[in-house]
């Protein structure tokens, strides 16, 4: 049984304070959110911050700028405004970063500080780049402590040299930010959870670290749009059993929804433990339930082990526990899909999968109530499907051990080359060709295979909010922010590989399967696409 022992490790921070200013903090935060309350129809104050400013100046003109987030944060109310102009921001530079200072664990230093909670969704303390992409903030973005939690705010525009963590904080939005380092929701240090915040339109890369993205202990959080790739860890906390690497995992959570999320060119480094690039796991029966968790519109691209490993405890998961819409693993060494453990009415539909070294799609003995269907498995190593679920509306083609284990397809069944002909269905990884021999001959008129084209979730929309969750008619592609991610995730790390050789991320996914991109990626398929909604 793999273990997921320390597998937060670089999300738990050791904290130095006492019982006493643990109260105080906690009065004082009480004290803040009265005011707050009663003044919450207040008009916010904009100021501006700069590596070249001056915290004797008044802040709130571009012109006069603050110098430091410390000095920036005390002079703000809930609900202000934060601009940050071009430069670098660090301690080294004076300014500080976003995040605490802990001078016991080496965190932060005389210039680091905390955002402000802001005063409710509609009024969130606001921090952003006045030029998204010019702005750099060198530390670890921290929001909220064991003993502290942060609340309504919103950071835009940046990028984060040494990865984020949302540590207590409900309603939290990030949006359009990139992190070098690993970032993550949640924690083991305390008990409150952190629910209901949104990362959207962000990537995420790192080396060294076992775990690129995390979702841990919280509910109702929405990740949309957001780009994953794992550098290779060579520590020795990655290596051997129970030291799994992995992608991005949702761990001890419930009802999560991951939106067009993708893995890619994610490597191991020798002697990594090798695991997944979408994980899960629960091993708190109880006390961290896992359930009503759906990964929609997702990639995983060229998995260094397997695709998406999913596997929470017994005695630990809620019904439905796990939905998987128009999701594709594609060149995984190891398993595309692998389900396994425990889980109750699992729903897998339109996948595409080709895995090189294991079952296309598996879904264990032990998972006896789901279903799966709109399936393409391509050349698998081991068998297309070997899933206790009867499938059904699939294509198997040249699976060496043969194209079922355990059941059979059930109806639609079919066995042709997806990725040959003069109108392959598979000319492209993201969607179903038209009037190739797998449109609209999946269930109820869906295709069978995956359609990655148009956007998941309402921009902006919470977990539970209107339209949080469908399949919209705003085109995916291209990809949002890619010059920024080329820039970042490429050229300044210096990385050669995957989509860093291609003209951009868009053009990588589209041309992977050898066809140059269409000059209108929408304008065959807009109008049939819609059957795949669910």
């Amino acid at each position: 049984m793999r273990c997921y022992f320390g597998f937060v490790q670089r999300f738990k921070l050791l904290q130095s304070s006492g019982l006493f200013l643990a109260l105080t903090l906690a009065c004082l935060s009480l004290s803040c959110t009265s005011l707050a309350t009663q003044n919450d129809n207040a008009s916010a104050t904009t100021y501006y911050i700069s590596p070249t400013g001056s915290n004797w100046n008044n802040g709130k003109s571009s012109a006069a700028p603050f110098k430091s987030f410390e000095h920036a944060f005390n002079k703000m109310s809930a609900g202000d405004e934060l601009v940050l102009l071009d430069g670098t921001y660090s301690e080294a530079a004076d300014t500080g970063y976003i995040g605490y200072t802990d001078y016991s664990t080496h965190s932060g230093g005389a210039h680091t500080d905390q955002i402000p909670s802001g005063l409710s969704a509609a009024r969130p303390t606001y921090v952003h780049a006045q030029n998204p992409g010019k702005v750099t903030v060198v530390g670890q973005l921290f929001i909220g402590r064991s003993f502290r939690k942060d609340s309504f705010i919103k950071i835009q525009g940046i990028t984060f040299e040494g990865g984020g963590s949302l540590f207590n904080a409900n309603y939290v939005t990030i949006k359009d930010c990139g992190f070098h380092g690993s970032f993550g929701i949640g924690s083991n240090d305390h008990d409150q959870g952190s629910d209901y915040n949104l990362i959207e339109d962000v990537w995420v890369w790192a080396a060294g670290v076992r775990i690129v993205a995390i979702n841990y202990r919280s509910r109702f959080n929405v990740w949309r749009r957001v780009l994953v790739r794992g550098d290779g860890c060579n520590r020795s906390e990655c290596r051997g059993g129970g030291n799994p690497n992995v992608g991005i995992t949702v761990y001890d959570s419930s009802n999560i929804s991951l939106q067009n999320v993708m893995v890619v060119d994610r490597i191991l480094a020798k002697g990594d433990d090798p695991y997944a690039d979408f994980a899960v796991a629960q091993h708190t029966p109880g006390a961290y339930l896992f359930g009503k968790n759906e990964w929609l519109g997702t990639l995983s691209l060229r998995a260094p082990d397997t695709g998406y490993y999913m596997e929470p405890d017994r005695e630990g998961t809620i019904d439905p526990t796990i939905r998987i819409v128009n999701a594709i693993a594609w060149d995984s060494a190891e398993l595309g899909f692998n389900l396994r453990r425990a889980g109750t009415n699992n729903f897998l539909e339109n996948l595409t999968v080709r895995a090189l070294g294991g079952d296309g799609v598996r879904v264990a003995p032990e998972l006896d109530s789901g279903i799966l269907r709109n399936v393409i498995s391509v050349n698998a190593e081991r068998y297309g499907i070997n899933s206790n679920y009867v499938p059904s509306y699939v294509n198997v083609f040249n699976a060496k051990l043969g194209p079922y284990r355990q059941t059979t397809c059930s109806v639609g069944c079919y066995a042709l080359n997806p990725l040959a002909g003069e109108n392959p269905p598979l000319k492209y990884l993201v969607r179903i060709e038209p009037h190739s021999f797998l449109k609209a001959k999946g269930f109820q008129g869906a295709d069978i295979g995956a359609n990655l084209l148009y956007r998941y979730g309402a921009d902006g929309a919470r977990y539970g909010e209107t339209g949080f969750n469908i399949l919209s008619t705003v085109p995916l592609w291209p990809w949002p922010n890619e010059k920024r991610i080329k820039e970042e995730m490429c050229q300044r790390v210096q990385v050669t590989r995957g989509f860093c050789q291609k003209q951009s991320l868009t053009h990588y996914i589209w041309e992977y399967l050898g066809h140059p991109m269409p000059a209108n990626p929408y304008q065959p398929v807009a109008a049939t696409e819609k059957k795949n909604k669910n």
